[in-house]
């Protein structure tokens, strides 16, 4: 599906033509909810779907701050669809381009000291555990940035863009106060189908993933 596909399967779903009740912003606002809500599934299972790469030089630094790179991943100057919403691996490359060594998250600050090769994520900026000379390969999740009224390609799962419709739905339907059960139990479908496919179409990159229970999405 395209995207103006998309927008109108969700006109269908709610049954509203009246754009003075479901105006045009309304749906485009659904919509960046249920596609962001889509790539979380999606990413949960193989992070790399939707991952953009970065790299970057850093020289005899602890901090480097992700709004002053040349292509700036947070902050005002980042340009639409390139803004980090989810970072998923940090690593040191030679001048071949090949990795020399990982970088390890931390979940503070603090425990950054006098440990070698980790970092931590805070407000803009990566802090590291030691001073870094490097070419940093940053890898992660971009936001969404689709055009609702486009009729050309926005991503590889197009057997699943109703999905988006869906989660898009269950915003109005907050809205409008009256849940529709067709519409969850299609949405709880669907998300098992999409779920399963990306665990069966690459086994080695989501085999790390262990899913205990699921999202609430109201199922039935």
């Amino acid at each position: 599906m395209f995207p103006s596909e998309v927008s109108a399967y969700l006109r269908d779903l709610v049954d509203e033509p009246d754009e003075t009740f479901l105006t045009p912003g309304n749906v485009v606002t659904y919509l960046n909810i249920g596609y962001d809500q889509f790539r979380r599934e999606v990413s949960n299972i193989d992070p790399l779907i939707y991952a953009k790469t970065v790299e970057f030089a850093v020289s005899g630094a602890r901090t480097v701050d992700l709004t002053t790179l040349s292509t700036p991943v947070l902050g005002a100057s980042a340009a639409a669809g390139n803004r980090m919403i989810q970072l998923i691996s940090l690593h040191a490359v030679d001048g071949n381009s090949k990795v020399s060594y990982p970088f390890q998250a931390v979940g503070n600050v603090d425990a950054l000291d006098n440990t070698r090769y980790t970092f931590s994520w805070r407000g803009t900026s990566l802090h590291f555990g030691s001073d870094v000379t490097e070419t940093v390969r940053l890898i992660y999740l971009p936001e969404t940035n689709v055009t609702w009224t486009s009729g050309a390609y926005f991503d590889d799962l197009t057997m699943f863009h109703d999905v988006i419709a869906l989660f898009a739905c269950s915003q109005y339907a907050m809205r409008d106060g009256a849940e529709n059960q067709a519409v969850l139990r299609q949405l709880n479908q669907r998300v098992a189908s999409l779920r399963e496919y990306l665990s069966a179409r690459t086994l080695e990159s989501a085999s790390y993933v262990a899913r205990v229970g699921g999202d609430d999405y109201g199922w039935l």
